[in-house]
């Protein structure tokens, strides 16, 4: 998401401020759980018990955690 974090001098109306909120605790939560359906999916397909999902596991949720480090980052600037 290439637009900034909301802050104290943020001149968008706070509807504004709440749907970006809102999209990027959507996008986080996308980010996290597409991983695991597509390891579930691969694991169906190939005839693997939980091998892809562990991965997705794996890959979702340090996807979601480097999203979540970005935005706190941005906010302590």
């Amino acid at each position: 998401m290439g637009d900034k974090i909301p802050s104290e001098d943020d001149d968008r109306s706070p509807f504004a401020v709440g749907y970006a909120w809102a999209a990027r605790i959507m996008a986080i939560g996308f980010e996290a759980v597409l991983p695991i359906l597509l390891g579930v999916w691969v694991d169906y397909l190939l005839g693997t018990v939980v091998l892809f999902l562990f991965l997705g596991l794996l890959l979702g949720s340090l996807v979601g955690l480097m999203q979540l480090l970005k935005i706190v980052r941005e906010l302590n600037r």
